[in-house]
């Protein structure tokens, strides 16, 4: 099976920018599946997303574009959360915010050291009173890409 690539289309620049930035997902609506994950990482994250798009397609959601997909953190499970425009019917994978406020913090270098600079933007966020248990993790660069842009990662903590 030939991956897919699903990574956004940002400069350098544009993703250095998204370092301590903080993003605001009130209004907006996500497409949420529970995922598998092993050590905080989602398996296969590139054949996931090509599966749950394929689920919206049928479901008749639309995505936003640029595609937006985070993954929600956790040790053995966790959620793929895919941006779709606001749907009129109800869906008990739909989700719209009403309030979420994300800090970003750029991550560039191998999958496997996500853990610690997870670990070390834990400690930023104590540093300036923000306490967090909610992590969420934006894959900028996937198998496909990986060596041409090297290892890009967005680690996002709900403030």
């Amino acid at each position: 099976m030939k991956l897919c690539c699903f990574c956004p289309d940002f400069t350098g620049e544009e993703f250095d920018n998204l370092d301590l930035k903080e993003i605001d997902l009130a209004g907006r609506s996500f497409y949420i599946l529970k995922t598998p994950m092993v050590s905080h990482f989602p398996i296969n994250p590139e054949i996931k997303i090509e599966k749950t798009l394929k689920e919206i397609e049928e479901k008749g959601y639309q995505t936003v574009s640029p595609l937006f997909v985070l993954f929600e953190d956790g040790l053995l499970a966790g959620s793929i959360m895919v941006e779709i425009v606001k749907p009129s019917v109800k869906d008990s994978n739909v989700k719209t915010f009403d309030k979420l406020r994300l800090m970003g913090k750029a991550y560039t270098g191998p999958r496997y050291l996500v853990p610690k600079a997870l670990k070390q933007f834990d400690r930023y966020l104590m540093s300036k009173q923000i306490m967090t248990n909610d992590f969420y993790f934006w894959y900028h660069s996937c198998k496909v890409c990986e060596k041409q842009k090297g290892g890009r990662t967005v680690i996002l903590a709900k403030i």
